[in-house]
């Protein structure tokens, strides 16, 4: 009688243990994959594709400035660097359907996506002629840094007639050629093809090439 007592308790625990291989082999019908996890929960991607010397940034549009068709200024925050960059957009030249001025003045407030190119261009300061200055009729403080070149100036045939500076150029006697986007003067016109003193900096210029609003 003893033994059979023992008997039925190895049964009775041979059973529970079937019972509890069988809960955890089951597997449940409402399971989703990785793959569809994974899917779900991506965000969609931009269209821009950096190519060759372009900058890929993104961050939110505070200003839109006209600096006269087909150019505006886009004054663009960076938060999370706590820095505030210019760029330069030129409507005619600009990658993107979108890139209209009333537009891209609705999309203030807004983050965007957008490539870009950095180089440097001559800002040219000041022009003068036996000391004076034939860019304006007040004097023009020029800091210790500013470059300077002498040569020939040529270029100005013309005072700009529009709200897009001309490109003037100042060729040194070693043939040392400078290119200026500069509004052309009356003196200055006077000055061409004769020898000048041109002062300038060198300044970084952000030029985009493509943008969207953020999606």
């Amino acid at each position: 009688m003893k033994l059979n007592k023992i008997s039925l308790l190895f049964v009775l625990f041979l059973g529970a243990c079937s019972s509890k291989e069988n809960k955890s082999s089951a597997v449940p019908t409402d399971t989703i994959s990785i793959d569809t996890v994974a899917t779900a929960t991506t965000e969609p991607q931009d269209e821009l594709n950096p190519t060759g010397d372009e900058i890929r940034e993104f961050g939110l549009l505070k200003e839109v400035e006209d600096s006269g068709y087909p150019i505006l200024t886009l004054t663009i925050e960076f938060p999370e660097r706590k820095i505030t960059e210019y760029f330069t957009l030129n409507l005619e030249e600009v990658k993107s359907k979108d890139a209209e001025p009333t537009i891209l003045r609705n999309w203030t407030g807004k983050y965007l996506s957008f490539l870009y190119k950095s180089e440097l261009q001559n800002a040219l300061l000041d022009v003068r002629v036996n000391g004076k200055s034939i860019t304006s009729d007040e004097k023009v403080d020029l800091n210790p840094e500013v470059k300077k070149i002498v040569g020939v100036l040529s270029g100005a045939t013309e005072e700009t007639p529009g709200d897009l500076p001309g490109t003037v150029s100042i060729t040194s006697k070693d043939n040392v050629k400078l290119d200026f986007d500069f509004f052309v003067t009356p003196q200055m016109v006077n000055a061409n093809n004769t020898k000048v003193v041109g002062y300038y900096e060198e300044r970084p210029a952000n030029i985009i090439t493509a943008i969207q609003l953020s999606k």
